[in-house]
């Protein structure tokens, strides 16, 4: 296979940390293979559609434009993620003769043989199989330095980013759990001196936002995040701070405060009673998840785990303290993004040098 000849499809859909983490890998295997991926935007016209092993192999879920964007000369790997696209994907790797391979990041919700690499972190779930790769946290980019705020120069450190999210059911970012948290922010404050960066994601809510901002010291700095890069602080918060304080209820959000190596206290929120736990590590499970007919519910606690079982951030939760005190050890996303593109360059050509 020439290289020139190969090519690389990233179908993106609604949801932005799938979609960053798409791009990551098919910039990282496009710079391997000395190619530029072809990223395809398709929006799913349907709210609702039927359990993947229903569907067949179609183009159903797109509008007719969108079905235009889909055509030869059809792709030597297609990379994609989350549910709905996952009957696009066959209908291409269909097109092209069972030439595509197909690499899925996260939990396709479809028999696990149908992809020809699963890429997933373990808030899914997911049994182990050959064709499963486990990441202990999503791939974010590459940390990109950002300026301090000219405003900030004056505010005495450390600095301590403080990343909050919002309720994401089955998490609930409720009184009690903003109580807990304002208490954490302001111990933590008071261990190590300094000024709390507060970064609020608009997930957050004003009340809930507000509440937060009568709980912790007076001289936080206190930002509503904007979808206006100029007045974000997110990026700056990163690059710039010593240590951090994330809510855990963003897989992204802890992914790029864990690449930094800084300290991090870890706030765990409380989860619905009403959803429910379990994983498929092996059994009746295992299988009915392999097979597509069931899957595991999402449970971000099981990142926090690992997290916290490997000292990169010590635990605060609703109920009490857990964990080892964070040392800011650096899960190493590099050497597993290498491996993931190794075991790519393996499906499209076996055994060769590409």
């Amino acid at each position: 296979m020439k290289t020139d000849e190969r090519r690389i499809w990233g179908l993106l859909g609604k949801n932005k940390g799938d979609n960053t983490q798409i791009e990551v890998l098919c910039h990282a295997l496009g710079t391997s293979l000395g190619v530029v991926p072809d990223f395809k935007s398709l929006p799913c016209k349907h709210r609702f559609v039927a359990p993947n092993i229903l569907r067949g192999t179609n183009l159903s879920i797109l509008s007719r434009t969108d079905r235009e964007k889909l055509k030869a000369e059809w792709p030597d790997v297609l990379i994609g993620s989350g549910r709905k696209h996952v009957t696009v994907a066959r209908w291409v790797q269909k097109q092209s003769k069972n030439r595509t391979k197909l690499v899925w990041i996260g939990r396709p919700k479809a028999p696990l043989d149908w992809f020809d690499l699963v890429v997933s972190t373990p808030q899914y779930g997911l049994p182990t199989a050959p064709n499963i790769y486990k990441l202990p946290l999503p791939l974010v980019p590459d940390k990109v330095k950002v300026s301090a705020f000219a405003q900030w120069a004056q505010l005495p450190r450390p600095w301590i980013g403080v990343l909050v999210g919002g309720t994401t059911f089955p998490l609930l970012l409720n009184t009690t759990a903003i109580e807990k948290l304002g208490r954490c922010i302001t111990e933590i404050q008071n261990k190590y001196g300094g000024t709390c960066l507060v970064s609020i994601s608009p997930r957050t809510g004003s009340d809930v936002a507000e509440k937060l901002q009568s709980l912790i010291p007076d001289n936080s700095e206190f930002f509503f995040v904007t979808k206006n890069k100029r007045d974000n602080p997110h990026q700056a918060i990163l690059s710039g701070s010593d240590r951090f304080i994330v809510t855990g209820d963003s897989a992204t959000m802890m992914a790029e405060a864990c690449v930094t190596g800084k300290p991090i206290e870890l706030f765990a929120l409380k989860r619905s009673v009403f959803w429910p736990r379990w994983g498929a590590r092996n059994g009746l499970l295992a299988w009915l998840v392999t097979k597509g007919i069931l899957a595991p519910p999402r449970d971000l606690s099981r990142i926090h785990d690992v997290l916290a079982e490997h000292a990169i951030v010590k635990i605060y939760s609703h109920e009490e303290d857990k964990g080892k005190s964070p040392v800011g050890r650096q899960p190493r996303q590099e050497p597993m993004l290498s491996e993931i593109i190794g075991k790519i360059r393996d499906l499209i050509h076996p055994g060769a040098e590409l």
